[in-house]
């Protein structure tokens, strides 16, 4: 009795797992060449995410030592140019003082570049709040000072002397004419304190038929 009923077990369990490997279906006998084959497929790609990781850090080391070199090189510039500016400034104002300050300190390049003008008896203003004249002084000073840093051999100035009262055009003048030991400068003005110390002059007038006539003289 004891031995049918253990017999009745075995055939059942026998049974059961007969349905769950009729369920499972055929076997695939690829599936282990399918999986060697998506293993090196995934392998692969692994390799070629890990290469791309270490050229982005590559990459990212090679801008942020651009980066470095680009701000060191604008920062050495600025301070050129900065005392450049506050010595002519001051050749042009007898008086007065200017500097360029950085809005960014820590990062230059995410702000501007502001001129704080100080003249006789007055406090540090922006550019904005002077005059036209003192504009123009302030203006000459920068576009001098760049110039110092990166000397060209030729300039033209149109009548940059305009909003200037005769005090200040002949500072000017006779800052050029320092200037013209290693450049040529054309200078166009009516202004006689400009025109004193050009080494030629031209002039352009109109004759009796309306007809434009240049006429020079060397000084």
């Amino acid at each position: 009795m004891v031995e049918n009923k253990a017999e009745e077990q075995l055939r059942k369990e026998i049974g059961i797992w007969e349905g769950i490997i009729t369920r499972m279906g055929n076997i695939n006998m690829k599936a282990l060449e399918t999986y060697e084959m998506i293993e090196k497929e995934y392998s692969g790609l692994l390799g070629k995410k890990e290469k791309l990781v270490r050229e982005k850090e590559d990459v990212l080391l090679i801008m942020n030592d651009i980066e470095t070199k680009k701000k060191d090189l604008f920062m050495k510039t600025f301070e050129v140019v900065n005392a450049n500016f506050k010595t002519i400034f001051s050749a042009l104002s007898s008086k007065g003082e200017a500097s360029l300050v950085l809005e960014n300190q820590n990062n230059p390049f995410e702000g501007g570049v502001m001129v704080k003008v100080r003249l006789t008896g007055k406090r540090f203003m922006d550019i904005r709040s002077l005059s036209g004249g003192e504009k123009t002084m302030t203006a000459l000073a920068f576009i001098f000072s760049i110039q110092e840093h990166e000397p060209a051999s030729f300039y033209i100035l149109d009548e940059v002397d305009a909003a200037l009262d005769k005090k200040n055009s002949e500072r000017l003048s006779q800052l050029i004419k320092k200037y013209t030991e290693n450049a040529q400068y054309v200078v166009i003005s009516h202004n006689d304190a400009l025109m004193s110390e050009a080494d030629l002059l031209y002039g352009v007038a109109m004759d009796e038929h309306d007809t434009s006539v240049v006429t020079s003289l060397k000084i």
